[in-house]
């Protein structure tokens, strides 16, 4: 899919966006803006505010208080990259070095801070209490949704329920921020403002879901699954599918492994997938995510017909798919 194609239709929203972005991280430490170039100079989709936008511009021309909302979608989640970074000592994302390893974790942290503080800045500077509550509430779900993560993590009992729990907490929180907070701002009706919220829900689900299911898929470079998940004794739902469905001692033996293995621990990875495969643990997730991205597409009936509708429901399929 043609990101930036999208990106073009939107030319002067995101213009805006990325001026908006440049403006608001600038900082009197030369360092802190050494690692704030370095990010911008490699950042991913940005897909938090490439949504929030084409959801604004089906209603509308945005103004400033929407194209802030965009950037502080943005800023408030790469944050969370950043302090995720150093907790999982990640050396790299998206193929380069990650700022914990190319500066040190204290940098990592102190910057992960600065962009959090800085996005509550920005949006505070909008005075609209409304919008700022949304925010607000996404970050307290966050951190709620990491330490119920780890709690599973220690306990290896996490179960779907719990999952859906965790990934509506960890990602959909941030997707419903960003989406409510720009048609909000746009002026939408109670119903088409539940209709993106519940929109924002299900894609959030997905975006997870379609993550999980890529730990557990082989690269194509080393024809192994990453298994990033499981080595961090995290459970998601296409090894859940597997246990699940797999007998009581096979089920014991694959979670003593996850328990007793270190984290460089390959072997575990590998014996990981050949329980997701043995038990078809991705193609159950493969239909939980196709059922989330049904749902969200539903939802976007409630836009206008327009050619950012449509790069919408291009997104939520694109979401669908197993395409990287």
């Amino acid at each position: 899919m043609d990101i930036k194609a999208i990106q073009d239709d939107i030319r002067s929203e995101w213009l805006q966006f990325e001026e908006l972005m440049k403006e608001a991280l600038w900082s009197k430490s030369d360092l802190l803006n050494s690692i704030n170039t370095y990010l911008l100079d490699n950042k991913g989709k940005q897909v938090r505010p490439l949504l929030s936008l084409l959801a604004a511009r089906a209603l509308g021309n945005p103004g400033r208080l929407t194209i802030a909302c965009s950037v502080v979608s943005e800023m408030i989640h790469t944050a969370t990259l950043l302090h995720d970074d150093v907790a999982d000592e990640a050396t790299q994302r998206r193929g380069v070095d990650t700022v914990q390893y190319k500066y040190n974790p204290a940098a990592s942290v102190l910057t992960g801070d600065y962009w959090l503080a800085k996005s509550l800045t920005l949006i505070v500077s909008e005075r609209n209490m409304e919008v700022m509550g949304f925010f607000t509430k996404a970050v307290e779900e966050l951190s709620e949704g990491e330490l119920f993560q780890m709690q599973k993590a220690s306990s290896l009992d996490t179960t779907e329920e719990d999952y859906y729990r965790i990934i509506a907490q960890k990602t959909s929180s941030l997707f419903i921020a960003a989406i409510k907070s720009s048609v909000f701002t746009m002026g939408a009706s109670p119903e088409v403002l539940s209709k993106m919220e519940q929109y924002a829900y299900h894609l959030g689900l997905a975006f997870q879901i379609r993550d999980d299911i890529f730990d557990y898929t082989p690269q194509l470079n080393t024809g192994k699954p990453t298994g990033g998940d499981v080595k961090e004794k995290k459970l998601t739902l296409p090894l859940i599918a597997a246990l699940k469905a797999a007998g009581e001692e096979e089920r014991e033996l694959m979670l003593d492994a996850i328990r007793f293995a270190g984290y460089e621990d390959d072997k575990l990875a590998e014996q990981a997938f050949a329980l997701v495969e043995k038990y078809n643990g991705n193609a159950v997730a493969q239909s939980a995510l196709e059922y989330q991205c049904n749902m969200a597409q539903e939802c976007l009936m409630s836009l206008p017909d327009s050619i950012y509708r449509d790069h919408l429901v291009e997104l939520t399929r694109y979401m669908g798919s197993r395409e990287k």
